[in-house]
């Protein structure tokens, strides 16, 4: 991915014309998209496993670790500018990252499959002695578990899920602009050839590179740090006010982004993206503490239907973000409109859990 403008002009591209470029860059991001997902699932399956009845410590470290990791991210824009900038770099730092942690698990841990029992023995007994049959199989049941996931979750939880595609695409609505919201609606500067021009950039070209660096840098570290003492701080508080309140205290900071729509004052905006923090890292973390609080301990057969189906609702939010920012972006209010949606959903999952989220936990 990170030499796909070369690939792409030894396949013919040019400046003004980049259909291979483009493939390239799609193919690979799909591809690291759907890693994303199924590593997550299973990490998350795994933390639930090992975690027992302190599924909301266990969750509040593990979302400890992934925040370190963005850190890399951020501190990485913070001492070098943007990431367009020094793109090579950049994604060296990640295969760098990734390597070190990932490859350790694949050369030193090893895992035996539990042996594969079909549910339905009577109507899949003709394809078990088929060739592949066991693969057709699981197949099938891996699709019908999902869709089972998704249409007979509890009440609360289906709850939970609506409430996790607004905070979503809420903050992702923020996130997907925030490099030409700070470049060029609070710094005025102009995005048009800002990752080429160095270094003979144009005040407007610098302006925009200016706030693309505060935005990736020290804002996202600022935002990071506070996940870190809210991740620490949330076992206590759901122990001792209960998941709902702390669920709802939790949405309020991203409703805030309402107000970024009309501010250009520095301070304030990096105020209410850093409190915004509060809201994801509690959502996030709380997701399969509330499920198995619902179907109980033990029931790991529900628990994977049940974290596919909330993996799934932060697709949708992320999904949204993304066909609705690239319409929205293009009004005359810019990337300030997508903000403020993301504000007004944030402000529906809000009152969502306020009026249909009754769900009494208080385990640690």
């Amino acid at each position: 991915m990170m030499n796909a403008q070369s690939i792409g002009r030894a396949l013919g591209d040019t400046s003004t014309d980049q259909p291979m470029t483009a493939v390239f860059v799609v193919v690979c991001y799909l591809w690291m998209d759907i890693s994303v997902n199924v590593i997550q699932t299973s990490a998350n399956l795994i933390i639930a496993d090992f975690s027992g009845y302190k599924q909301v410590t266990g969750f509040a470290i593990a979302s400890s670790y992934g925040v370190v990791g963005s850190m890399f991210v951020s501190g990485f824009i913070w001492t070098f500018g943007p990431a367009h900038q020094s793109t090579q770099w950049f994604f060296l730092m990640l295969i760098g990252v990734v390597l070190i942690t990932v490859f350790p698990v694949c050369a030193f841990v090893t895992e035996v499959p539990l042996a594969y029992l079909p549910h339905d023995r009577t109507s899949s007994m003709m394809w078990q002695y088929a060739p592949g049959g066991q693969s057709v199989l699981r197949f099938k049941d891996a699709a019908l578990g999902f869709y089972r996931g998704v249409r007979y979750l509890p009440r609360q939880l289906a709850v939970f899920c609506v409430v996790v595609v607004c905070v979503t695409y809420g903050f992702n609505a923020y996130n997907g602009a925030k490099s030409v919201y700070w470049g060029e609606y609070v710094f005025n500067g102009t995005s048009t050839n800002a990752n080429t021009c160095d270094p003979t950039c144009s005040p407007a070209q610098g302006l925009f590179n200016d706030g693309a660096k505060l935005a990736g840098g020290p804002v996202d570290t600022a935002f990071n740090i506070v996940s870190l003492i809210n991740l620490a701080l949330l076992p206590s508080l759901v122990g001792r006010f209960g998941a709902r309140r702390v669920l709802l205290w939790s949405t309020t900071p991203q409703i805030l982004l309402v107000i970024m729509t009309f501010s250009r004052i520095v301070v304030l905006d990096i105020i209410v993206v850093t409190l915004c923090a509060v809201s994801q890292s509690t959502i996030m973390a709380l997701q399969i503490p509330a499920v198995m609080h619902v179907i109980g301990y033990g029931e790991q057969e529900g628990l994977g239907l049940y974290a596919g189906a909330f993996n799934s609702a932060i697709c949708v939010g992320q999904l949204l973000n993304f066909a609705l920012s690239s319409v929205l972006v293009s009004t005359p209010m810019g990337p300030a409109l997508p903000i403020l949606l993301g504000g007004i959903l944030s402000l529906a999952a809000f009152l969502i859990v306020r009026k249909h989220f009754t769900l009494h936990m208080k385990t640690y």
